[in-house]
């Protein structure tokens, strides 16, 4: 069920008729498997195992110690301060720190993609997706993902190939490698330069309301809330309670025939 809930004073031709359609990953497109989108727990052990097979195997001596100290800790204090600097925490330093003090031979992308490798594996296209936006695309509009992730979107980017989600999406932003995350708006506006839409003609689309319905507030696109457990935060243009309530939704909000 979807409850639509208009923008006080504004009619829908001033609003424009909508082009585009912004959507999130974690929550909407994927099934991430924890908040942050990050391998934790048994997926972080077995990842930090992959992370040392392939720096022993490239001529690195390197132990649990060594990830931790060199790699994850620092890490972890930069992506402590993610909300403040409305960037995310980049690992290219933390990388070349531990290749240079194991000697390994590797290049920085190949560690992430090691330790990323068994919580990748286990990520699951959410149900609704892939319908979803080909009921999106038949009705003639332009798709494309925003979305907040700690790491390089092409660890992302072979997932969502493979699930037949990326074929549907005419760009792709994702947070660290913009350079910026929501709620900023740069990557709304990157992503709607691509498209070819302005603000009006756009829809932002996410579970989260203090990043993906404050973005879109930001930016100045229409917003609509997947309810999720992350309700607090700016009211959206309209709630929907499945991603596959999306397109009739918007086929409602199309101005009608004259």
């Amino acid at each position: 069920m979807s409850t639509g809930r208009r923008p006080t004073g504004e009619t829908r031709a001033q609003r424009g008729e909508i082009a585009a359609v912004l959507l999130d990953m974690g929550g909407v497109l994927v099934e991430m498997g924890n908040e942050a989108g990050l391998p934790k727990g048994d997926f972080d052990v077995r990842g930090r195992a992959e992370l040392l097979a392939l720096l022993r195997a490239r001529g690195g001596r390197a132990d649990e110690d060594d990830l931790e100290r060199l790699l994850f800790a620092p890490w972890r204090a930069d992506y402590q301060r993610r909300y403040e600097t409305q960037r995310e925490a980049e690992w290219a330093p933390h990388l070349e720190r531990l290749l240079a003090a194991t000697g390994a031979r590797a290049l920085p992308r190949e560690l992430l993609a090691a330790w990323f490798a068994p919580y990748g594996a286990a990520l699951r296209a959410s149900e609704d997706a892939v319908p979803t936006l080909a009921a999106l695309r038949a009705m003639g509009l332009r798709l494309g993902l925003v979305s907040n992730v700690a790491l390089p979107g092409e660890l992302y980017r072979e997932r969502l190939a493979a699930w037949g989600i990326a074929g549907q999406l005419e760009t792709m932003r994702f947070s660290l490698d913009s350079g910026s995350r929501k709620p900023a708006p740069r990557m709304v506006e990157e992503a709607l330069e691509m498209l070819g839409a302005s603000p009006s003609q756009a829809v932002m689309v996410g579970d989260r309301k203090k990043s993906d319905v404050a973005v879109g507030r930001a930016a100045g696109t229409r917003t609509v809330w997947l309810r999720s457990a992350f309700g607090e935060g700016p009211e959206p243009d309209a709630t929907i309670d499945r991603l596959a309530d999306l397109p009739a939704l918007l086929a409602s909000w199309r101005p009608s025939p004259p």
